[in-house]
């Protein structure tokens, strides 16, 4: 495959993208990420770009896992005002021991504003979560976590976060200008399932160090149990968050 050295993609970050993860040869929850890539082309006016695709993109999927022979990957789609790629790799996942005994996160100020366009979908622009990543493995952490001007959670680097407050999983909304995960949407029905109280809803960085559990999600990573945040130690996994991995 090759990319235009004028794609706007590549010169200009113009374009989005979507990590899904394969199990057995079957892409978990396809239509969902297909979903959230056609509202955001059409907020980023790539809607006609990605129209004249849309319809294909789930046999192409299919065809390049087949053909990748790898029943267990990462899928990754991105599109740009030029090019649509389907990109199939090896599953990578953290460390076992990342999910026996938890990762250490730090928290970072936020580079772009809450509200932000680029905050809210799944951008092509991701310089500033990448430095954040590299400032927490510089410092010695495995994660950042990102909190807005008003001190509230918004995100980590690559993730989404939970805190288990008073026995309830809490997840900051989608108004902090956070990416909605798709896995995060199926842990809160996990939460549903189990019969876990779950609630969205702002977190501060105080409620955040003062937590029962933390745990962070994605669609590589799946649940993955926070040990510290900024020193302040957590049992990892803690029952709540072992019970929502279970339920995963």
């Amino acid at each position: 495959p090759a990319i235009a050295v004028t794609d706007r993609g590549f010169m200009y970050g113009e374009g989005l993208f979507e990590t899904i993860r394969a199990y057995g040869g079957k892409v978990f929850r396809l239509e969902a990420h297909l979903a959230r890539l056609r509202a955001a082309a059409e907020e980023l006016r790539l809607g006609a770009r990605l129209g004249a695709q849309a319809s294909s993109l789930p046999l192409a999927v299919s065809e390049t896992l087949i053909a990748s022979d790898l029943p267990d990957a990462i899928v990754r789609l991105t599109l740009t005002p030029n090019s649509v790629v389907v990109l199939v790799r090896p599953l990578s996942l953290p460390p076992a021991e990342r999910y026996a005994r938890g990762c250490i996160a730090i928290t970072l100020p936020a580079a772009i504003a809450q509200l932000s366009l680029l905050r809210r979908i799944k951008s092509l622009n991701y310089l500033d979560k990448l430095l954040a990543q590299r400032t927490a493995e510089f410092s010695g952490a495995h994660e950042a976590i990102l909190l807005d001007p008003d001190d509230c959670v918004i995100e980590a680097a690559m993730r989404n976060v939970f805190a288990v407050i008073d026995g309830r999983a809490v997840t900051p909304p989608r108004r902090r200008g956070l990416l909605p995960g798709i896995t995060r949407a199926a842990v809160l029905e996990v939460a549903a399932r189990l019969g876990i109280a779950c609630e969205e809803r702002d977190v501060t960085r105080e409620e955040l160090l003062g937590a029962e559990e933390c745990f962070l999600t994605s669609s590589i990573a799946e649940v993955l149990p926070v040990a510290s945040v900024d020193a302040a130690a957590f049992p990892a996994p803690g029952p709540v968050t072992a019970a929502l991995t279970q339920g995963y």
